[in-house]
């Protein structure tokens, strides 16, 4: 079983995998193979090139780009499969001309779009890590109240010391280094801080959305990560996976919903850590048996394609919800 750490470093980066090759990198196709194209979230990038080395069934170009991008290939026939590690919305459908209103709350549609019906595939579940510099001590542990105060712009806090409940928080300014808008690791994030994320009761706007500077949004997780090990002031976000291969580099923050439900950041703590989300891909309906996508998406659900998870630094489906994997790997036979 080849390694997957290395493969991290390359979230962001349009990368191409071609499977059965070795070391990450593209290879010569093989002759009467199909070709198909995988694309989206950053988050999901490290999997989907895991698994692209290891089915044999064919040919699979994949890239990182955030989960809107994904959803807006597949929509658009750029792409077979589309990674996102949040759901389909309705600014996915609108984005490429097509009815918000045909997008239901469980991210499924009610009909195509521009020819395509996308249906959603649960493949893992991820944890989102909330990280700051090794030198800071004094916000190692956080409440939901507490992020507000540093990521959103109700009543925002400019300096340490003006968020409530840190000791030993310094007078100076916060800096913010985090995913970017087409990131579904950012709704993911804001959704779970900001009540009625998405609707037209929001509570709160984003720190971006207030313009003052302190949110440096990036689509790259290594340039957060750099940011933060080189700035004492700086807070950021990403998954589990990629904090997993630098876990020198940033300090890991323990989360509660309040101050007596805080919880450390780990695989092994899914179930009781607030934030942890499932991964999905996206295809056009369900890929029928024998079809180069129904394969994959057959091996992605299979036992070697889940082993792989827990190797590239996620959680198995079956751990979280074992009666969803039957039910998936049923619908696709």
């Amino acid at each position: 079983m080849k390694q997957y750490g290395f493969l991290l470093v390359w979230t962001t980066a349009f990368l191409v995998a071609t499977a059965g090759c070795t070391g990450g990198g593209a290879g010569p196709e093989k002759k009467g193979r199909e070709s198909l194209t995988q694309t989206g979230s950053s988050t999901v990038l490290p999997l989907a090139i895991a698994w692209a080395e290891e089915f044999e069934g064919a040919d699979i170009s994949v890239s990182g780009g955030g989960s809107s991008h994904g959803l807006n290939a597949l929509l658009e026939g750029d792409a077979q499969l589309g990674d996102a590690s949040r759901l389909m919305k309705s600014k996915d459908y609108e984005k490429v001309g097509c009815p918000g209103e045909d997008v239901k709350s469980d991210g499924t549609a009610s009909a195509p779009c521009k020819g395509v019906k996308p249906e959603k595939w649960l493949i893992s579940y991820d944890v989102l890590v909330i990280v700051v510099n090794n030198e800071n001590s004094w916000a190692t542990k956080l409440t939901y109240e507490q992020l507000q105060k540093i990521f959103t712009d109700d009543s925002p806090a400019v300096y340490w010391d003006e968020v409530e409940g840190l000791t030993g928080a310094p007078h100076e300014k916060i800096e913010i280094y985090a995913p970017d808008e087409a990131s579904g690791t950012y709704d993911f994030f804001f959704e779970e801080i900001i009540a009625d994320w998405g609707q037209d009761s929001q509570a709160a706007n984003t720190r971006l959305d207030a313009g003052d500077g302190v949110y440096h949004p990036s689509a790259d997780d290594n340039v957060i990560l750099n940011a933060i090990r080189d700035n004492k002031n700086a807070i950021g976000y990403f998954g589990f996976a990629y904090y997993k291969e630098n876990t020198e580099a940033v300090t890991p923050v323990w989360v509660g919903k309040d101050a007596g439900s805080i919880e450390e950041p780990s695989l092994a703590n899914v179930a009781a850590y607030p934030m942890a989300r499932p991964l999905h891909i996206y295809t056009d309906g369900i890929p029928s048996k024998g079809s180069a996508v129904g394969d994959y998406m057959a091996y992605v659900l299979s036992e070697e394609g889940q082993s792989l998870v827990p190797e590239v630094g996620y959680v198995k489906l079956d751990l979280v919800d074992e009666a969803l994997l039957k039910e998936q790997r049923n619908r696709l036979n």
